[in-house]
């Protein structure tokens, strides 16, 4: 029962009547509950107080300790209602909770952009307040035991990002968190059972600005102090980020609240909440591993939010499957373990390819203890290996290894000995060092590299190939075609920083994805083209300019394999390192 404050008379007979009511009253209230509505983020893309349906692509680790202070959390006039009752309790003590400095430490794993796991364990070092009782003040006669400090509830968060766009524009997350009774209950850090919600967290993503969204329920035990109640309720909260420095500082704003929705207090001002906060986020090392966040703000209504709030916190993070794993341990070469020569050729068995057939010196290879293979044409290259074994090899440097001489190899009808670019099929021109050359890619000599003159250009923010990009690709065609010594040729997509990482790194991959199926559907089979994705993690120039952000935001083609023309090994330069010759 509470009095109701409307009249001297009513407050006058309330009061003479107090000594029958008081009994009643402290059997009906409950001791308190926990107070802090902040809450804490705690992965590492999360903001202080709003989650983030931002996952890592790959299983990672993460665990952060976060330190906080709060001013004047639950004051006086959250406790009575009647301001002449509250105006006597402020003359005997003060606000029930003047100040808390607590922390949060937590844990977590992702797994594979989709799900999230995190335990989170508050606890209040240090908090100074006044007692809930008043001689004389029907309406504050609670038992509370305020401790100097004491733990807070056990969350747990399970995290879902079951809907995200191609190119990580939009996300929409999904969250359910249980609370156990770990809290002290009768100082203001935990309810007396256990608790739970669901919510929801929808996300754009602008690369150089995000936005995020979180809604949700908790399921809270009932709780009265004194004139104050708390029930279920529904939370929420609004964050703006802007990333800068590729992402190794991060600028942001937020606002968090939350609605009692059952309840005597239901719907109330003094139930509902509501606080501004702005925050930086710093990586502290190159890979952005480690990270340290602060974030300060005051409330916003007269609801129980403190007056003011800040807090620091530092995370650290790991994948758990190692992405980058050390070279393989060299084994110490045998030492040489004697002179047997059973050929009698000068070379020991040990170091002789033919230990049984003599070495005859001739080429190509002159001192590996074997005998030249039949050459007919004498052309240096094996008849066994020879696709013209009576016609000798031109050595023109057109297809040299095949034994065979060429007139036009890449068959775009202009001889080789006019063709500028031989091996690349292209359209005449008057000029000398351009006839018969493609207009948008070439051949980097001694490198396994396709130079792609004319950037391959997408849709903004998508994967979808501009039509200016399909006579680029086209070339790109018209080269396998003419060159079926490359078996594997590599699609490779990259960004620039704006943006989270693992968004350009699906960007990436999606970009590189598109420029394989048009390919594919020109006719290249499937086996020679493979595709991958590095979004901002190769940078080619600073990613501080708009220049340089323009070069980072490219697609490359890279031959990884290949054989010898008119043969099935290997060339040198197969499995992406330098062909001679290219």
């Amino acid at each position: 029962m509470k009095p109701s404050g409307h009249s001297r008379a009513i407050t006058s007979f309330v009061l003479g009547i107090s000594s029958f009511l008081v009994p009643a009253l402290a059997q009906a209230q409950d001791t308190t509950f926990s107070l802090d509505r902040l809450r804490h983020g705690g992965a590492p893309d999360d903001g202080v107080g709003v989650w983030r349906p931002e996952l890592s692509e790959t299983p990672r680790f993460y665990t952060e300790l976060a330190l906080g202070f709060s001013l004047n959390p639950f004051r006086v006039e959250h406790l009575i209602e009647d301001e002449n009752q509250r105006r006597r309790f402020n003359e005997s003590g003060g606000a029930p909770v003047e100040a808390q400095f607590g922390g949060y430490l937590n844990a977590g794993v992702e797994l594979f952009q989709r799900f999230g796991f995190q335990i989170m364990f508050p606890v209040t070092f240090a908090q100074t307040g006044n007692a809930t009782s008043a001689a004389g003040i029907p309406a504050a006669s609670d038992a509370v035991n305020l401790q100097t400090a004491a733990p807070g509830d056990l969350r747990f968060d399970f995290r879902g990002v079951p809907i995200r766009t191609a190119d990580g524009f939009f996300k929409l997350g999904a969250n359910a968190n249980i609370f156990a009774p770990s809290g002290n209950e009768k100082s203001w850090t935990g309810d007396k059972t256990a608790s739970g919600g669901f919510g929801i967290a929808p996300e754009l993503d602008w690369k150089d600005f995000i936005l995020t969204l979180n809604t949700g329920v908790h399921f809270r035990p009932e709780a009265e102090v004194n004139d104050f109640s708390v029930s279920h309720e529904l939370d929420f909260g609004l964050a703006a980020f802007i990333p800068l420095r590729d992402d190794r500082v991060r600028l942001g704003g937020e606002i968090i609240g939350s609605v009692m929705v059952a309840g005597p207090d239901a719907g109330k001002v003094i139930t509902t909440p509501l606080e501004w906060m702005v925050e930086g986020r710093f990586a502290l090392d190159d890979k952005k591993r480690f990270w340290l966040n602060g974030s300060g703000g005051t409330r916003l209504t007269p609801g129980y939010a403190p007056d003011f709030r800040t807090g620091v916190s530092i995370g650290y993070w790991f994948p758990l499957v190692d992405t980058d794993p050390p070279a393989p341990e060299k084994k110490p070469i045998d030492p040489f373990r004697g002179n047997v020569d059973t050929d009698k050729d000068g070379y020991p068995d040990d170091l002789d390819l033919c230990p049984t057939e003599p070495e005859d010196g001739k080429p190509p290879y002159s001192t590996d203890g074997c005998p030249a293979p039949p050459d007919r044409d004498g052309d240096g290259i094996p008849d066994s290996k020879d696709k013209c074994p009576d016609q000798p090899e031109d050595k023109d440097g057109v297809e040299d290894l095949d034994g065979c001489p060429e007139d036009d190899a890449d068959k775009d009808n202009i001889p080789d000995a006019e063709d500028a670019c031989p091996k690349e099929p292209g359209e005449p021109s008057p000029e000398k060092d351009k006839n018969g050359c493609p207009r948008y890619i070439r051949r980097i000599e001694g490198s396994n590299e396709i130079q792609i003159l004319k950037k391959v250009e997408f849709e903004t923010g998508s994967a979808k190939l501009r039509t200016d990009s399909y006579p680029i690709l086209d070339e790109v065609y018209r080269l396998l075609v003419a060159n079926p010594e490359i078996t594997l040729l590599s699609v490779e997509g990259h960004t620039d920083s704006v943006g989270s990482d693992q968004s350009n790194l699906l960007l990436s991959k999606n970009r590189a994805k598109s420029c394989l199926d048009y390919l594919a559907k020109k006719g290249i089979v499937a086996s020679r083209l493979t595709s991958d994705g590095f979004g901002e993690g190769k940078p080619i120039d600073t990613n501080d300019t708009p220049d340089g952000r323009a070069k980072n935001r490219r697609t490359e083609f890279h031959i990884r394999n290949q054989t010898i023309p008119g043969g099935d090994s290997p060339a040198p330069g197969g499995s992406g390192d330098p062909v001679p010759g290219q």
